[in-house]
Formats: structure tokens, C-alpha cells, sequence
């Protein structure tokens, strides 16, 4: 009989490699490596692993397990020989082939002699076709059924399974012909292969040589659209509804041949060469597995429900001893068939799994990933142990993101619906690659992932105390999805802190009868203290970088350091603000302010403590603690208003109007809250600079936009800016001044309110012009070192007072004030008001060789240029208010003598910086800030060339548009030639002249230029010093380049106000444009201002296209610091190739980078991993 062509020949195992099921000692299938493979679709030599991958060795990973980055990198220099190989194995077996047909073919004869024949003509190889349902119907027999047919899966099974009782062979030959279309493949499988099983190899060699000679671009289950999707769900319905009928009506337990005769086909196309022929057999594998597990697990549970049952009956008083064994028997039916099905799943695991979960393509990876997690869900008995669970844990190693993707989902389904006793092993040994991709991987999905996988490890206890701070501390993330998603771990260790406090009072019923009601009464003890308590506590100890500058912030997944260029939000209030949703406590921000406000020293001083007063002791907060809810106030508030400002925003049909009021009476009482809160936050905790400032920054959420409106009390704002004037006046730190002269600048914004700001500001210049005249003596107002350490310092916190007070109110009048009019008989000097100071104070930059202490000379060239800061915001005003009187028809115009007493402080300032930039060295940073103020200066009066007076006005006033003379302007170049230099030396670049690079002088100033310095690194690359030395230096290339791009840009904008030599100094911009780093060549991109404009409209046109091609950028307002940053960033997108070259985005004498490899080509392409 043709159906029973197995019997009596060997066992699918046997028919495969025996090398395939030689096991370990682990139980793991592993292959031997052969100097010779006789299974053609055996990889020809396995992956070795570098020693050094210790970690992987310590949770047990498989030597031979990677993936497809590692694999195509480790098989480089194999990758000739074994192509050539196969080559050579293809060439022999082909032309075996051709001489068997040449020996049997009869030739022709006439009279005994033979007539040549003519060659057969090769029909040329017919192109793959991608899959499409409509092209279904017309392959025909299964595949047609299959996917282009209206009936159930399940009747298609059903008829199937009634043509193989009918007849076997043709039907296992029509299956088979099924799964080979399915890989793309058109070729047909008859029934003498299906009687030959040793011929299996073979055939798959033919049918795949014939597929790749249509040059496949791609393959059923990975094509575009919505087809691939469709086709799977297809695939795997057909094989899962032809288990389960098998199972239903009997074969799959009586007749073993139709699941051997698949298990063979596909078990050896799933080790092809072929990626379209490995990936779709390991679909078919893994359905059939889970469709058998599913089985199984019935037949497990109809076992035990029997046996329940069975002993249910026998315990009754008169048993029925017929049922009984009636249940006895079914029981022992179902524990034989599950019998029958564990070993075909053992089989198909050793056979199919154990290769295909560590497949060079990530498709398969994945796929095999998913099925284990099902198995294991389904037939814990026999996946639920540290055997099959480890494969998991290797796997989380994977480099495809798709492929740790999925094993993560399949974690989280175990801790989450498993018992969790049955993991611990395998949380002990894979929880540091838990945490390490929950904090550091690479893809923010991932981590996401990691995070509410540790969170699931948390609620089970499963997590160390360090592995919970690793994962706490990411609600400082810079990406806001982290932040949002560990927000609720945070919570919840916020909310352990806090029972554990209440635990240690007593408990939460002994606090509530003990205590007080509090009512209105700020000072009582009360429950919520412990809680406001312990986000101070977490927060401030989670907030590591403390030795990082104000404006930098460290990236917590790859270290990276991002520099801030403009003032945003801190970490604390992102922190805030994605708790807000997770901590109700966290949105009653007058409550917290409360807390903060409220006295607690009174019950830390008595000597036997009530239980009031130990809570008092427990809630009180150290100074870190209270800036820290200082910072949690202000996101609270703002996100409060903020949220009744959108509310009001909503269209008028959504809102009746007595919602409207109600929601605009909440928000002008919050409003005022809020105003009476800060002076009293500021009376408390004025006297520090961090919390004053935190204080000033609360008072900021008034200035925002959406809340502008709002009206507030004359007498309250009044006191209000009482306290932000006496900040002013006490503060020298700039943390401070900034937020308190924002401050000023809103109330000038209240139009009820102006007259009463114009007098708070008056009496504030008052203050700051009397200060200045106390700390200058005019006989030593140019001498560097003429005053003491604290005259310095306190001059210098003056002078900043001046600058930010001037960037919010008109500072002319104060400063030309001749109050403090004095003459300098010694040097013949005419101060005839605070700005003729200031701008003398620009020559303190001059150096002295008599000021040896660095911190004097440091404040000195701090004075010098905050001095020329302040003079340039004087000539900025100046200028502002001469367009306004040459433009305005009620102005009289400027006078000469305005004029010239104007150009004379301008000559003044210039030459005086000139004097200061000729003594210094150029590449010291008072030398770019004098520079930058200079050139600003001249820039700022080119505006004035375009200033159209009213008819009949004199243009006098364009005698102050001036262009740097040639020696000033050669100063401001050597700066800039010293800024490229030094970012050069700190970022590791190369200048077009090789011997900038080569100064001793500069060496010996930065120790981390030193030439031994690599061999040092290189020795003590694992020493703590040496990852310090490292971080100085990123941290130092960060600020040179942010310091050569600002410097850059402004000789830019002097170039377009026409006030330097164009194309002396485009030239020199240009030269070193591709060699440091992108962010400087985009700041020399506006160099060519037309293309810059016409690749903005390009990129309003296009947004949406863009949008899809462009890669993540830097955080916005933020240069990031990168060991690896690329030096090139191509935009050929947007401008022609002139325009290109021009700004040096299409350079020619640059070789191109070697690109990635992502789909490799030939053979080496589709080998197989592990095998």
C-alpha cells in the first residue's frame, strides 16, 4: 500500500544529519562542526565568540548564539571560501545530473551512424511574482483552497484529511506542494519524492536553485502591505485547524505518518540556505507546535478533571463503581494520548527551535521568541523550567530590536499570569540584562518595554534595592515617553517610602486617632507631611549629577552630555510633571507649599516626644530637600492653570456659560494664590540663592502666555515686586537676577499696573547706579588690580545687575546720569556718567604681570566683560531711540551734540577692546568675549543704514555705521583662529594645516592633549581617574565647540551687515568647514543665505516626506557630546550643487564612509546561524 511507505524505514531524526541531534550535556541540541557537511543545507562553519564576552558567559549564553550584525561581521573572512564551496558542491552535483541524462538519452541513428542533435534551448527563468490573494485561485489544489477559497480553515482541513484516508501518497505530495508555494516557490513535489524520503534533500536543492533563478526580491510572509499579514493569518489557520482535526478524528495518535512526512519537509527547509525557505517552514514549525501543545493541554486537563471526578465518586456513601471506572478509563485514554503527543513536541523543539531561535534573520528570531512564550503559557508541564527559560534569557542579548521586543512581551506575560516561585532562577540569572535594558538600551520602545517588565518584578519582590534605584532614577530621562512610563514605578516606591514611615509611627489607625484635626491650621501634624516627605527624600537622593554644570544634563541611557543653549525646564519640574497623573498629593500645590511653609522645629526640641511631634521630626526637610518641592510647586501650578487655560479654550458648545465662569473664577483665584505665595516663600527662603531662585521661577508661571489676561491685585503685585527688588539687590548670582528681571519684565505687561512697575524699576536703577559709584574710585577705574577680592566680586555681581536690568527696561537715562560725574586729573579721563565707567572698566582685561592670584584675575576679566556687556545694551538703547526720533513725525530728531557725544563712547569702547584683544592671548576666553561684544556693537549700528527718516531729517546719525578697521578685524580672526583651534585639540579634529596642532605651548596648557596621554588611557581605560579624565574632556570639547559656533555666528551676521571684508573672512570661515563636526558646518550654512531660505521653503513643502526620512535629533537647544559623533551631515535635499558646494554639504574631496551592510547580497546572505 502506498500509505504505508514509512514503515519499516527510518525515523525523521534519522533521515536528518545525525549530527542535528547530538545532545549536550545541557539537553540542548547542538550541532558538532563537520570538516565536511553532508546536509547540504548546513551552514559550512560556526561562529566563534569572542572571549571577552564575559557577561554573556556568566548567564549561560550559547557560544554559538548571535545575530544578524554579529553573524555577517564574524563571517567576513570566510564569507569567499564558502561561497566558493558552494559554488563548487552546485557545479558537481549539476554536472552529475547532466551526465546521468547524456548516458540514458537514445540518440538517432542512420545506417548506423549517429545524427548530431541539436542543444535544448533553456527557456528563460520566469521573474517571482509577490504574493497576491487574486493570483491564489489560479495556482490551483490547496494553495487555492487555502487562500482564495470562502470556506472555514477548518472544513478545508477536514477535506484534505478525507483525500489522505482515501489516498496518502498524493495527498502528503499535495501538502508538501502547499508549503512550497508558500515560500514563493512554483515548483510541485510528486509523489515519488514523497515515497523517496532520502531524496529530500535533493529535491529542496532543485526547487530552491529554480526559485532563486527568478531572482526573488521577496517572499509571501515578508512582502509590503497588508498581504503579509493576511497570508500568515492564513497560514497559520490552515496548520492549526489540521492538528486539531487530526486530533479530533484520531490520526494524529493512530496514524503517525502524515505528521513524520511534514515534520521531515519542513524540519530540513527550515535549515535552507534560503531565507524565504527557513523562514516559512519555522512559521509552519512553531504553528504545528503550539497546535499539538493546545492539544496536549486538553487532553492534560479532560486527564485530571476525570480523575477529580473518579475520586469525587468514590468518597460518596454508595459509590457508583461503574462510573467510576468508566472515569478510570477515560483518563488513562487521555493520559495515553497526551503520551503520544509530549515526544512529537520534545522532537519538533530539538529539531526546528533549538537552530532556528538564534537564525541570522531577526524574522525568524522573533518568531521562535512568540512560540516559546506560548508553549510555555500553554503547556507549563513541560516548557515551564529553567531548560526552556534560558533560551528566553539569551535571547534578551539579541541585536534586533524586534527580537528583544518580543521576548519582553513574552517575560511580562510570565511574571505577570505565572507563578512567580517558578522564575526566580531565572530572575536571579538574567536580572542585571533586565535592568540593563530598562536603563541603557538603545531604543526607546525598548526601554519602555524593560521598564513596566521590572515594574511587573517589583510587585513580585523580584527586584534588589539597586535595581530599583537604577530604574527610579530615570524619571529624570530627557526622553518624556521614560519619563512618563517610569513614572508609575516611581510612585509606587514613593508610596513603600511612605507606609514605611507610617509603619514606623505606629501604624496608619494609631496615627489617625492620635492626631489632631488640622483644619486651616498649617502648623498641625498631618498625614500628607510623610508623603510630601518622602517625594523630597526620593527625588533628591535619585538627583546624581551634582557635579555637572547648571547648563549641562547627562543622558541616563548612554552617558551622552547635553549642553543647554537657552534656559528651560528643570529636571525636577520634568520629573513633576510626569508625576502629576501618577500622585494625586503632587497636583494640591497649595497644600505642598503649605508643608513647606509650616513649622516644624517647635516638636524636634522637646525632650519626650508625642506621636505628633515624632511625626514632625520625621517630615522635617533639609535644604535639598526644599528646593527640590520648591521646584515640584512650580510644575504643579503651572500645569494646574495651564489646565484651566485649556479648558477655557474649548469651543463655546462643549462649555455652558456657568461652567465658563466657574472655570474662569478657579483660575483668577489660583492666579492670586499664587501671588500671595511667593512673598512669602521669598521672606523664608530668600536668603540662599537656589531657593530664591526656585521661588522666582514659581512667580514665572504668570508670564506664560495663556494666562496673561488674568488680572491681578495692585496691592499684592506691589509687594511682590518689594521682594523680587530686594532679590535683586542681595544676589550677585545670575540663577537669581535672570528669573527676578522676568519677573520685572511681565509686570511691566500689566497696563493697570505700569506706572506702579516704572517707579519700582526707577528706584531699582537708583540702587544699582548708587552701588556702582561706591565700589569705583575714577583715579583707578582702568587699573587691573586696584581693588580688593571682595570689591572685585561685589563689582562684578553690580555689573551683571546692570546687564539684566538693562535687558528689560531702557537704561540711558540711568546710565548718563551726571550725578556721579567725576574727572580724572592723572589720566585726563571725563566720566560724566555710569556708562563712561563701565566702558573704562573694559580696559581691566588688559593682563598685569603684578596680579599673581588667579582668582583676582579671573574677576578681573569677569568685570571687564560684563562691562562691555552692559556698554553694548547702552549703545543697543541708544540706537533703538534714535530710529525713533528720525522715524517719528512728533520728534524733533537727534542733535549733533547727541550724536557726538554718542560716537565718542562708541570710539571709546572700540578702541578700548582693541587694546585689551592686543595684549591678550587670543585663545582665552575674555579675548572671544570682548570679540563677540565688538562685533555685535558694529552689527547692531548697520541697522541704520536702513532707516528711512521722515522727509526733511537730517542723516547725521549714519555717521555711527562704521566697518572694523583692518587691524581689528585681524584681532577678532586670530580669536576665531584660536577657537577652532582649541575645539580642534579637545575634540580630537584635524585643521587643514596639520601644524596647528602641534603647539607645545597649547599642549602643555590642557593635560588632556598630552601625547602619552593615549597610552595612559589605554592602560587605565577600566580606572575610575581615567573615566573622569574622559568625561573633562567631553565636557570641555562641549563648550569649545559651543563657544566656536556662537563666536562663528556672530562674525556671520557681521559679514551680512557689511561691516568686515566679505570675502577675507568667508574664506577663512570655510576652511576648516568640514573637518569640525556638523554643528559647525550648519552654523557656516547661513554663510549662503539664499540657499538657507530655499531650503526652508522646501521643507514647509515637503514636511510631511521629511518627516518619514529624518533621523532622531539632539534634544532641541542642546549640543550633544559624542565619542563617535559623525563629522559630515548631508542635506542634498534642498539646494542645487553650486549652492551645495558652496556651503560644503557636497564635498568632493572626502571619501565616502563605508556604509552598513543591512540586507546583504549572495549567498553569504542567507546562511544560517548556529548550524
Amino acid at each position: 500500500m502506498p500509505g504505508r511507505l514509512l514503515e519499516g524505514t527510518s525515523t525523521p531524526l534519522q533521515v536528518m544529519d545525525a549530527s542535528a541531534i547530538n545532545k549536550r550535556a545541557s539537553g540542548r541540541v547542538r550541532r558538532q562542526p563537520d570538516h565536511f557537511a553532508t546536509n547540504a543545507f548546513s551552514s559550512s562553519a560556526k561562529r566563534k565568540r569572542d572571549d571577552s564576552d564575559n557577561d554573556d558567559e556568566e548567564r549561560g549564553m550559547p557560544e554559538d548564539y548571535g545575530s544578524d550584525e554579529n553573524a555577517e561581521g564574524d563571517d567576513d573572512e570566510q564569507e569567499s571560501d564558502e561561497e566558493e564551496m558552494r559554488e563548487k558542491n552546485r557545479l558537481v552535483k549539476k554536472a552529475k545530473r547532466t551526465a546521468l541524462k547524456k548516458s540514458t538519452q537514445k540518440q538517432a541513428k542512420t545506417n548506423g551512424v549517429s545524427l548530431p542533435t541539436r542543444p535544448a534551448r533553456r527557456k528563460a527563468p520566469r521573474k517571482a511574482k509577490a504574493f497576491a490573494l487574486e493570483d491564489a485561485d489560479s495556482a490551483g489544489g490547496l494553495y487555492a483552497e487555502v487562500f482564495a477559497g470562502s470556506q472555514s480553515m477548518a472544513d478545508v482541513a477536514g477535506q484534505w484529511l478525507r483525500r489522505f484516508d482515501q489516498e496518502e501518497t498524493p495527498a502528503l505530495a499535495e501538502i508538501v506542494t502547499f508549503i512550497v508555494r508558500c515560500t514563493g516557490c512554483e515548483g510541485e513535489v510528486t509523489e515519488h519524492d514523497i515515497e523517496d524520503p532520502d531524496s529530500i534533500t535533493n529535491k529542496l536543492n532543485d526547487l530552491r536553485d529554480e526559485y532563486q533563478a527568478t531572482n526573488p526580491t521577496d517572499y509571501p510572509l515578508i512582502v509590503k502591505g497588508k498581504a503579509a499579514t493576511t497570508f500568515k493569518q492564513g497560514l497559520v489557520s490552515f496548520f492549526d485547524s489540521l492538528i486539531k482535526s487530526m486530533a479530533v478524528k484520531g490520526t494524529l495518535y493512530d496514524n503517525p505518518i502524515l505528521v513524520e512526512n511534514v515534520q521531515m519537509w519542513v524540519s530540513t527547509m527550515s535549515s535552507a540556505p534560503n531565507r524565504s525557505f527557513r523562514h516559512t517552514a519555522t512559521v509552519i514549525a512553531m504553528t504545528i507546535v503550539t497546535a499539538l501543545c493546545e492539544v496536549g493541554q486538553e487532553n492534560l486537563a479532560e486527564a485530571a478533571k476525570d480523575q477529580q471526578q473518579a475520586d469525587k465518586e468514590r468518597k460518596k456513601a454508595r459509590p457508583n463503581q461503574g462510573r467510576i471506572k468508566q472515569m478510570e478509563q477515560n483518563g488513562k485514554e487521555r493520559t495515553r494520548l497526551w503520551e503520544t503527543i509530549d515526544p512529537m513536541l520534545k522532537d519538533w523543539f530539538d529539531v526546528v527551535f533549538v537552530h532556528r531561535y538564534r537564525d541570522i534573520d531577526p524574522a525568524i528570531r522573533r518568531e521562535c521568541v512568540a512560540a516559546l512564550g506560548e508553549w510555555i503559557m500553554t503547556v507549563p508541564e513541560v516548557y515551564y523550567d529553567g531548560t526552556h527559560l534560558r533560551y528566553l534569557g539569551w535571547v534578551l542579548s539579541d541585536t534586533a530590536a524586534t527580537t528583544r521586543a518580543e521576548v519582553l512581551k513574552q517575560l511580562h506575560r510570565l511574571y505577570k499570569d505565572t507563578d512567580s516561585n517558578g522564575m526566580k532562577n531565572f530572575t536571579e540569572k538574567f536580572r542585571p540584562r533586565l535592568v540593563e535594558i530598562a536603563t541603557t538600551d538603545a531604543e526607546p520602545n525598548i526601554r519602555i518595554s524593560g521598564i513596566e517588565l521590572l515594574d511587573v518584578l517589583r510587585e513580585r519582590g523580584l527586584l534588589e534595592p539597586d535595581d530599583v534605584d537604577a530604574v527610579g532614577r530615570m524619571v529624570f530621562d530627557t526622553d518624556a515617553k521614560i519619563r512618563k512610563t517610569v513614572a508609575t514605578f516611581f510612585s509606587e516606591i514613593v508610596k513603600d517610602l511612605y507606609n514605611s514611615k507610617i509603619d514606623e509611627l505606629g501604624g496608619l489607625e494609631a496615627l489617625e486617632e492620635v492626631l489632631p484635626d488640622a483644619g486651616n491650621d498649617n502648623d498641625v501634624p498631618r498625614l500628607e507631611w510623610l508623603l510630601y516627605k518622602s517625594i523630597a527624600e526620593m527625588l533628591s537622593s535619585y538627583d546624581s549629577d551634582d557635579g555637572l554644570p547648571a547648563q549641562m544634563e547627562r543622558n541616563l541611557a548612554d552617558g551622552r552630555l547635553a549642553l543647554h543653549l537657552s534656559a528651560s525646564e528643570s529636571r525636577f519640574m520634568l520629573a513633576t510633571d510626569a508625576l502629576y497623573d501618577k500622585l494625586e498629593e503632587i497636583g494640591h500645590w497649595q497644600d505642598l507649599a503649605a508643608y513647606v511653609l509650616g513649622d516644624r522645629t517647635v516638636s524636634v526640641k522637646t525632650t519626650k516626644q508625642s506621636t505628633p511631634s515624632q511625626l514632625s521630626k520625621e517630615a522635617s526637610l533639609d535644604d535639598t530637600e526644599v528646593m527640590v518641592l520648591l521646584e515640584v510647586i512650580c510644575a504643579s501650578a503651572r500645569r494646574n492653570l495651564l489646565s484651566l487655560a485649556e479648558q477655557l479654550k474649548q469651543p463655546k458648545s462643549k462649555l455652558t456659560v456657568r461652567q465658563k465662569e466657574q472655570l474662569t473664577n478657579e483660575q483668577e483665584e489660583a492666579a492670586r494664590q499664587l501671588s500671595a505665595l511667593v512673598p512669602q516663600l521669598l521672606e523664608k527662603f530668600g536668603d540662599v540663592p537656589s531657593t530664591a531662585a526656585a521661588v522666582l521661577r514659581i512667580e514665572s508661571i504668570l508670564s506664560l502666555p495663556d494666562l496673561s489676561a488674568l488680572q491681578q491685585d495692585a496691592t499684592t503685585y506691589s509687594t511682590l515686586l518689594d521682594d523680587v527688588r530686594k532679590q535683586f539687590m542681595s544676589h550677585g548670582a545670575d540663577e537669581v537676577l535672570a528669573p527676578a528681571s522676568n519677573a520685572i519684565l511681565h509686570a511691566k505687561s500689566y497696563g493697570d499696573l505700569q506706572e506702579m512697575t516704572e517707579e519700582k524699576v526707577t528706584a531699582l536703577w537708583d540702587d544699582v547706579i548708587s552701588n556702582l559709584e561706591e565700589l569705583l574710585d575714577p583715579t583707578t577705574v582702568t587699573v587691573r588690580g586696584a581693588s580688593q577680592v571682595e570689591e572685585l566680586a561685589a563689582l562684578s555681581n553690580n555689573l551683571l545687575r546692570i546687564v539684566r536690568l538693562a535687558q528689560v527696561s531702557d537704561c540711558t537715562l540711568p546710565l548718563e546720569n551726571s550725578a556721579i560725574a567725576k574727572h580724572n586729573d592723572a589720566s585726563g579721563a571725563d566720566y560724566q556718567g555710569a556708562i563712561d565707567y563701565i566702558v573704562g572698566l573694559v580696559l581691566r582685561a588688559k593682563p598685569d604681570d603684578g596680579l599673581p592670584d588667579a582668582d583676582e584675575a579671573v574677576l578681573e576679566d569677569q568685570v571687564a566683560a560684563r562691562a562691555a556687556d552692559a556698554a553694548l545694551f547702552y549703545l543697543r538703547w541708544k540706537l533703538k531711540s534714535i530710529i525713533t526720533a528720525v522715524t517719528s513725525s512728533s520728534s524733533n530728531g537727534v542733535t549733533l551734540e547727541e550724536l557726538e557725544a554718542l560716537a565718542l563712547r562708541r570710539d571709546n569702547f572700540v578702541k578700548n577692546i582693541e587694546s585689551a584683544l592686543e595684549t591678550r592671548k587670543p585663545g582665552e576666553e575674555i579675548s572671544a568675549a570682548l570679540a563677540g561684544s565688538v562685533l555685535d556693537m558694529f552689527t547692531n549700528a548697520a541697522i541704520l543704514r536702513d532707516v528711512k527718516p521722515k522727509p526733511g531729517m537730517s542723516d547725521d546719525y549714519t555717521v555711527l555705521v562704521m566697518d572694523l578697521s583692518p587691524e581689528l578685524q585681524n584681532l577678532v580672526m586670530r580669536v576665531f583662529a584660536s577657537c577652532e583651534k582649541n575645539y580642534a585639540k579637545l575634540g580630537g579634529k584635524k585643521l587643514e594645516d596639520a601644524t596647528t596642532m602641534q603647539d607645545d605651548d597649547a599642549l602643555a596648557e590642557d593635560p588632556m592633549s598630552d601625547p602619552e596621554s593615549d597610552d595612559e588611557d589605554e592602560e587605565e581605560s577600566q580606572t575610575q581617574a581615567s573615566q573622569q579624565r574622559r568625561e573633562v574632556k567631553l565636557r570641555n570639547a562641549l563648550i569649545a565647540e559651543q563657544m566656536l559656533c556662537a563666536f562663528a555666528a556672530k562674525i556671520i551676521h557681521a559679514t551680512f551687515a557689511g561691516v568686515v571684508d566679505e570675502d577675507v573672512v568667508r574664506n577663512r570661515l570655510e576652511r576648516n568647514k568640514i573637518r569640525l563636526g556638523a554643528n559647525f558646518k550648519e552654523v557656516l550654512a547661513y554663510l549662503d543665505l539664499d540657499a538657507m531660505r530655499k531650503k526652508g521653503k522646501k521643507k514647509a513643502k515637503g514636511k510631511g516626506k521629511a518627516a518619514r526620512k529624518a533621523k532622531p535629533d539632539p534634544k532641541s537647544h542642546a549640543i550633544v557630546a559624542d565619542d563617535n559623533v559623525s563629522d559630515l551631515v548631508e542635506d542634498l535635499d534642498a539646494d542645487d550643487d553650486d549652492a551645495l558646494r558652496r556651503r560644503g554639504l557636497l564635498d568632493e574631496e572626502l571619501e565616502p564612509e563605508e556604509e552598513q551592510v543591512v540586507n546583504g547580497a549572495g549567498e553569504e546572505a542567507e546562511s544560517v546561524l548556529g548550524d
